[in-house]
């Protein structure tokens, strides 16, 4: 599965660093190949003439720029406002890794949010998400024995804006977690790296707080701080040697984490009773096409992948009694509302046909879907389905356990959004899917 290409307009440090973090680097050979982002140098004499690059990149691009990104050492020489975000030239690789992979999520989700909605408005919907006030007071736990640096690190954040709440067990820390509303937390661990790990470690086991930007605040001698990110923290930062430079980076992490829960949402309420299969309450035919083509408009338009993947029952290999249209109605119906929390929120299900569903994956490669479709598929077949009338009883009828047949593929250049559907059906037809 190839992760996206990055282009480095800096330093071979910059390069060294973004491969490091897993990302392949455009240019690398003559092959032409789509760019997520461009990361634009800003330290030094650099800092002043970022701004126009970027801007004069913008304008002979058009939608196929992606993100800018700058590369910083934290000095304030840049105009920030014309990038859509910036890395850390210190940071360590895992922390690139999730910072990027961030942006380039959240820039996925905001271009699928605004175009599903522009489909749904044909459909009888809304054609904005709802208005989300993200403006609100940040909201910061602080966890960690009372002292000198939990009074500093608090009075950093008061001083960005942000509200502060100070817990000094971890008992404590969960209690408000769990009671109130918090949009981050920092843990000021000093030397003290076991209770540090298992609390981020607790967090992450938490679906509420899985999400929740964790920085640890530690000594100069904490021990191995970057597996403390690849262990669960959002960040790591020094007591005291650059304090306001880490709120910094903590309010950025609430922004992303505040932008992506706004499209969380939006994906929710992009709904209208047209648009939506009844049965499964997925999406209808009608609409994937409709959307499908906008999708691929817009693929061909920005120069990004687009790929689906269908599912399509086996009714022959389905273990147990699939009786009737009633009895396969049934089935599809729980096994489509399982596949809506099975695929990520801007990917779009739906149901095709009477025993198939089909999934489209925005910017991503065939590779991609593939894997998607085999996880999809994987967890419908270890799944019991009851599909019996009398839904009292499980004595009519044996659980139906089903077997699916998956095929994926990437749109090919001038190709419509209906041949990359028939194309993809009629591979399962002639039995090439796994």
């Amino acid at each position: 599965m190839a992760k996206p290409h990055i282009l480095v307009l800096a330093g071979d440090d910059a390069r060294h660093a973004i491969s490091e973090a897993g990302f392949t680097l455009a240019g690398d050979d003559d092959v032409r190949r789509q760019t997520a982002a461009i990361v634009v140098e800003t330290r030094g004499d650099s800092g002043a003439k970022a701004a126009d690059l970027v801007r004069s990149l913008r304008a002979a691009l058009g939608p196929r720029a992606g993100l800018f990104l700058a590369w910083s050492d934290g000095q304030h020489n840049f105009d920030p406002s014309v990038f859509d975000g910036v890395l850390d030239s210190t940071a360590s690789s895992a922390l690139l890794a999730a910072r990027l992979g961030s942006s380039l999520r959240i820039a996925v989700m905001a271009d699928e949010a605004r175009l599903r909605f522009q489909t749904l408005a044909r459909f009888g919907g809304p054609a904005h998400p709802p208005v989300i006030n993200s403006n609100k007071t940040p909201k910061v736990l602080l966890f960690g024995l009372p002292g000198p640096d939990l009074l500093q690190f608090s009075t950093a954040l008061n001083a960005q804006g942000a509200d502060t709440i100070a817990a000094f067990t971890s008992f404590t820390a969960f209690d408000y977690l769990h009671e109130s509303e918090f949009d981050a937390v920092v843990i000021l661990a000093r030397d003290d790296r076991p209770t540090a790990m298992t609390f981020c470690a607790a967090m992450r086991r938490n679906a509420r707080m899985f999400h929740m930007p964790c920085l640890i605040v530690g000594s100069p001698d904490f021990d191995n701080p970057h597996e403390a990110i690849e262990r669960g923290a959002t960040d790591f930062a020094i007591a005291g040697d650059d304090d306001a430079g880490a709120v910094e980076r903590l309010l950025t992490y609430i922004d992303e984490k505040r932008s992506r829960d706004a499209l969380n949402l939006a994906f929710a309420a992009a709904r209208a009773p047209a648009a939506i299969e009844p049965t499964t309450g997925l999406y209808s035919e009608a609409f994937f096409a409709a959307h499908l083509d906008l999708l691929a408009h817009r693929a061909f338009e920005t120069d990004r992948p687009l790929s689906i993947a269908i599912a399509r029952l086996d009714e022959a290999a389905s273990l147990g009694a699939i009786r009737g249209r009633q009895a396969i109605e049934r089935l599809i119906g729980q096994s489509g509302a399982m596949l809506s929390r099975l695929v990520r929120a801007e990917d779009v299900a739906a149901r095709l046909d009477q025993t198939s569903f089909i999934v489209a994956f925005p910017s991503s490669d065939a590779d991609a879907a593939a894997v998607a479709a085999e996880r999809i598929a994987a967890v419908l077949e270890c799944t019991a389905f009851d599909v019996q009338a009398d839904q009292t009883s499980f004595s009519n009828d044996q659980p139906v356990q089903i077997k699916l047949r998956t095929q994926s593929a990437s749109l090919a250049p001038r190709e419509s959004a209906l041949s990359l559907i028939r194309r993809v059906s009629r591979a399962i037809d002639q039995g090439q899917g796994s």
